[in-house]
């Protein structure tokens, strides 16, 4: 960037301590090197629980052992969102079909109105029911569509071509950079019975992808219940079962979401408080991250090593609490 006397880069994720609800923020030694500029991402709430939408530079103080950095800017940076469903409804979803229609009614009326929403059923191969569309009709319209499908449904497919379309929307950005919007992905799957073609590579290519691209997933898996065994039968538990879930606490953990398991019978949560709970979490994340402050550091002269005692105080703004991102991502 023109008139930079060093390298930009940010802080790493490990720099930053994460705390539950609003604090002043300790920093962890952060391995960031003389006299380079790093940038990070500060949301300001007011003693109101509002966010503070005007910083400027007087108003943030940086400090490490060896001196004061220099804040060299700040600027609002509003990270905006879309979200992808990915809805499994192959057999055996006949009797959650009520539930999903109107779980998902919910979750997308529960979405800020600005959020590109995405409807997606897995059975029998990844089809788009609706594609970043803000229109309420629309995607209602959509979620009405959706029927059961006497083919297996399609979860590591699904998220591999998920991931794919990411890697070709975001081909041009960077590692510096920001995607221009944070991918939010919700899945809802059978933990087994699935008609997805796996492969160690291709699934690794995909945790690498929705990593890269800094995707947050949200990972709802259905645990069918069991029918009685056929006569003679030993077992009735399916070759592949297991495999799903053990997929989606990968993704789960790879990207730091969330994964909620259900079982066949509870499918009627999903439209009581999962759904509606989980449009009311990514909500207030897109209020967090639209309202945040992109802000740039400089070291002291003579700074070198990784920075120790880190700590951003706020001035001007009695009573205001800040959390700390390294990425633009706010919990």
């Amino acid at each position: 960037m023109t008139g930079f006397r060093g390298r930009r880069r940010k802080l790493t994720a490990a720099a930053v301590a994460s705390l539950v609800g609003f604090a002043l923020v300790a920093i962890a030694p952060v391995p960031m090197y003389g006299q380079e500029q790093s940038e990070i991402y500060v949301l300001a709430i007011n003693q109101n629980g509002e966010p503070i939408l005007e910083l400027d530079a007087a108003d943030i103080t940086v400090k490490e052992d060896v001196g004061q950095s220099q804040v060299v800017s700040v600027k609002r940076f509003g990270w905006p969102m879309r979200v992808t469903v990915l809805l499994d409804n192959g057999p055996g979803t006949e009797s959650a079909l009520v539930h999903y229609r109107s779980g998902l009614k919910k979750f997308f009326e529960g979405l800020p109105p600005t959020v590109p929403v995405t409807l997606i059923t897995t059975a029998p191969n990844p089809r788009f029911l609706i594609r970043d569309s803000k229109d309420r009709v629309q995607i209602e319209r959509a979620v009405n569509l959706i029927t059961p499908d006497d083919g297996l449904g399609r979860f590591s497919d699904a998220l591999i071509e998920y991931s794919r379309r990411l890697d070709e929307e975001f081909r041009l950005v960077t590692e510096e950079q920001l995607p221009p919007y944070m991918p939010v992905l919700v899945s809802i799957a059978t933990t087994h019975q699935d008609g997805s073609d796996v492969r160690r590579e291709s699934n690794e290519r995909m945790l690498r992808s929705l990593m890269k691209h800094r995707v947050s997933s949200n990972l709802i898996m259905v645990t069918p219940s069991r029918t009685a065994n056929e006569p003679e039968s030993l077992t009735n538990i399916q070759l592949d079962e297991g495999q799903n879930a053990e997929i989606a606490k990968i993704v789960q953990e790879a990207t730091r979401g969330s994964y909620t398991p259900i079982t066949g019978s509870g499918t009627s949560s999903l439209s009581t408080t999962i759904l509606p709970g989980l449009a009311q979490a990514i909500t207030l994340r897109y209020i967090r991250q639209m309202s945040q402050h992109q802000v740039v550091i400089e070291r002291p002269a003579g700074a070198a090593g990784p920075m120790k005692n880190f700590a951003l105080t706020l001035s001007n703004h009695p009573g205001a609490k800040v959390i700390i991102s390294t990425d633009g991502i706010m919990p």
